[in-house]
């Protein structure tokens, strides 16, 4: 569900019902906006701004849990002013995620489905069993004998599951279940009464497995890609709208991620060309695209 306003002056300062707030500039030729695809398609009834110019829009996000297919509200509210960089006052989750340990790309889909299950199962139990394994398939429409498959046959960028196995020193797999006794192996993840659960810092795959050179550098660049990419398009943002002479604690203000993450964010942006940072980070610095 989205809702279109238009206003004069700013908006109340209600930010505090909402999942995710963020105030960016919008450069308006038309001095009309409408609601479409992303991909393209046609809009419906243009929404009237007031004439072409700049604006400001306010963003809100709030999750709608109990309104059927709705998943949720969205509230842009437009008003005259002229451009500034994007402010951010809430976010629903961090800009920055955690690390993926690279773990559930390297494999065939059904065994990063089998690892999404104990996540899921652990989260719901506070263990997974291989029994609450089970049920949590078949509530999510897979048969009842899911875990007792046999593995596929691998495809050239997945590992083989046997290697895995002799470099840990375990029995090789021929059925999915058997996934886990391996994982447990490798640290990925710990068996105790409860069942299996996750570490609180899980193994990244190439710091204990021997990888080949080549797959090993594609699992630090996904990983960084993963991390880094949607944050380092808010830098980018600031940066297109005139707030190219910066600080970390600044920047840490405007978007509200920590300094470490800013930092690590900027680092991976110049890497990535995204980028251009001229002085200091430790002090005042200017980035440029």
């Amino acid at each position: 569900m989205v809702r279109l306003e238009s206003h004069a002056d700013a908006p109340p300062e209600d930010t505090d019902e909402w999942d995710d707030v963020v105030e960016i500039p919008y450069r308006s030729l038309s001095g009309e906006v409408g609601l479409s695809c992303v991909t393209g398609g046609f809009t419906g009834e243009a929404f009237p701004l007031g004439g072409a110019g700049s604006y400001r829009v306010r963003v809100t996000r709030r999750a709608l849990p109990d309104a059927d297919d709705l998943e949720d509200l969205w509230l842009l509210r437009f008003r005259p002013a002229e451009p500034e960089p994007p402010r951010w006052s809430r976010r629903g989750r961090p800009a920055v995620g955690r690390a993926d340990s690279g773990w559930r790309g390297l494999f065939a889909y059904e065994v990063t489905d089998l690892l999404w299950a104990v996540a899921a199962a652990g989260e719901e139990s506070g263990g997974a069993t291989l029994e609450a394994v089970r049920q949590w398939g078949v509530r999510h429409h897979r048969t009842a004998e899911w875990r007792e498959q046999p593995l596929s046959r691998r495809q050239p960028h997945q590992l083989d599951p046997a290697d895995v196995a002799r470099q840990f020193g375990v029995p090789a797999p021929s059925r999915l279940a058997g996934m886990l006794d391996l994982f447990a192996a490798a640290g990925l993840l710990l068996l105790d009464q409860d069942g299996y659960r996750e570490p609180a810092v899980p193994p990244n795959v190439e710091d204990v497995l021997d990888l080949p050179t080549e797959l090993a550098e594609q699992v630090v660049v996904q990983r960084e890609t993963n991390r880094f990419c949607s944050f380092a398009a808010d830098l980018v943002s600031v940066a297109l709208w005139n707030g190219t002479t910066q600080t970390l604690t600044a920047l840490a203000e405007r978007t509200l991620v920590p300094e470490v993450d800013v930092r690590a964010a900027l680092e991976w942006a110049q890497r990535c060309g995204l980028l251009r940072v001229e002085g200091s980070v430790d002090g005042r610095f200017v980035m440029t695209c």
